[in-house]
């Protein structure tokens, strides 16, 4: 028996084979939350007593001593933005998981009236619409840490409750994806920080965002070193005794960030009032010619920007993170860049000491194996799965509706079939068994009845066309969206609708 925890705090009981593997159990938590053909962006969390916790390998078996007391987490491991995501209740765990990384500090909003749009929406599809009189201030205040933090303007709960009533009318759903799209916009969306020094309440995501956004000075790239190496186990404070003299407070130490473009190096390079800031170095993908864990330490080699190779070290805390941060760069950028996963990514295994014996006299062995990676598919592998998927459910619903129909019709008296004959036989076959010729190209499922301009496509229904930038055909941007009504079934006669 296993206990996966969600967001929202409702925990899922799993019961598995004793043989089974991560996967099945991440398939089962899907099956029950209806995720299961965008299984692929989530991922299981092994709860840690103190800091953030490690990701579970779904291709090796369930280890139960691993896992304090059988319980994991559900958790989003790639982010992509909502208009990605086909099924509205992948969606709805994404927002989820969105909520609790804003209100825990993992994403942090630099602009205060950002931060209301998005409490704004969450108040929305909280409680739905806002009564000026009786507003849901306790909403409002389980959301006090999103946005800039200090002292709030006077004016800040006003606000707040005009961007509520401006929404009204909004469906839970669409207020969900607002607020997806949002936070889709952040410089910290879909990256995972990885601290050289344990993670503790000095030491996180949320004060290292809020030091960037305190300082204001930031530069892609560092100063000359003498040093090859970065060693995480010291920390740099900026006045950490408060802020008298311009100082935040923090006491951070070096972290690697890994989003879905590359990765980033955080120095903290915090001297009093003389010296404040954080030295950024970004690191695209591109860039990137090999990476290896070794013990504690970290090795990248990248190029860069005036086309010299270089060599990154940077020490962490235990081997488990630096292995932990190679899985990550790896994955990650499998899954965002990649058009499929490769076979040298798959089939990277380690063995233990029973397996390293068997494999002495059977080197094809599959004793004590244990994969590194568990990625399967890419960004754009997931979306056409997803998007197949529901278009064969589509599908399915129509040809049933269809057997239904006929079904029906079959036990109608002889004359009333005579009669309504020629009414079926002047009806377009684009209405029954070709229906899906007039479906929406995102969704599969309603019909289409929206114009993209300036391009003039004719793609979308009306709940689809806001979530393109672009015309799915052409690429062109959209500057305009236009409702039209398209004539769907006729009679005999010409121009008389049938409803």
């Amino acid at each position: 028996m296993w206990l996966v925890s969600q967001p929202n705090s409702v925990i899922l009981e799993v019961k598995v084979d004793p043989n089974a593997i991560g996967q099945d159990c991440l398939e089962k938590v899907c099956e029950k939350l209806e995720i299961g053909a965008e299984a692929d962006y989530f991922g299981l969390r092994v709860c840690q007593g103190s800091g953030p916790g490690r990701w579970l390998n779904l291709r090796n078996p369930l280890d139960p001593h691993r896992i304090p007391g059988g319980r994991l987490e559900l958790r989003v491991k790639f982010w992509v933005p909502p208009h990605l995501l086909i099924n509205e209740p992948t969606r709805h765990q994404h927002y989820l998981h969105a909520k609790l990384d804003l209100i825990e500090g993992r994403l942090v909003v630099a602009d205060q009236e950002v931060a209301r749009r998005i409490i704004a929406y969450i108040a929305q599809a909280e409680t739905g619409d806002c009564d000026p009189d009786m507003p849901p201030t306790h909403i409002y205040e389980e959301c006090n840490k999103i946005g800039p933090q200090g002292v709030k303007p006077e004016d800040h709960m006003e606000k707040i409750i005009e961007y509520h009533c401006e929404i009204a009318g909004m469906r839970s759903s669409q207020a969900e994806y607002r607020l997806l799209k949002e936070i889709s916009k952040l410089e910290s969306f879909g990256e995972e920080l990885f601290f050289c020094k344990p993670v503790t309440q000095s030491n996180n995501a949320h004060n290292l965002y809020s030091h960037l956004l305190y300082h204001r000075q930031q530069t892609e790239e560092p100063r000359a070193r003498d040093e090859q190496e970065i060693d995480g186990g010291a920390t740099v404070g900026c006045l950490t005794s408060g802020q008298n003299v311009g100082g935040c407070g923090c006491r951070l130490s070096t972290c690697v960030g890994v989003g879905p473009h590359g990765i980033v190096v955080y120095r903290p390079a915090c001297n009093g009032d003389q010296e404040i800031g954080v030295e950024k170095q970004s690191i695209p993908y591109t860039a990137i010619h090999r990476a290896q864990p070794l013990r504690r330490l970290f090795q990248l080699s990248y190029v860069t920007g005036e086309g010299h190779e270089a060599t990154l070290n940077v020490k962490m805390a235990t081997s488990g993170q630096a292995a932990a941060l190679y899985r990550a760069v790896t994955e990650k950028h499998a899954f965002y860049c990649c058009e499929t996963v490769r076979s040298d990514v798959t089939e990277q295994f380690i063995r233990d000491l029973k397996g390293t014996i068997a494999s002495i006299f059977n080197d094809s062995s599959t004793l004590g194996r244990r994969y590194v990676f568990d990625i399967r598919r890419t960004c754009r592998e997931v979306h056409d799965r997803a998007r197949r998927a529901a278009h064969a459910r589509a599908l399915a619903h129509t040809h049933a509706h269809t057997h239904a129909h006929t079904h029906a019709h079959a036990h109608e008296p002889r004359t009333r079939r005579r009669s309504g004959t020629n009414h079926e036989e002047a009806r377009p076959r684009s209405s029954s068994g070709g229906g899906e010729v007039l479906a929406c190209r995102v969704c599969m499922d309603a019909a289409i009845d929206t114009l993209l301009l300036p391009c003039r496509h004719v793609v979308c229904c009306q709940l689809c066309a806001p979530r393109c930038n672009r015309c799915p055909l052409c690429r062109r941007q959209i500057e305009k969206l236009m409702h039209i009504f398209l004539p769907v079934e006729y009679q005999k006669s010409p121009g008389v609708i049938i409803k």
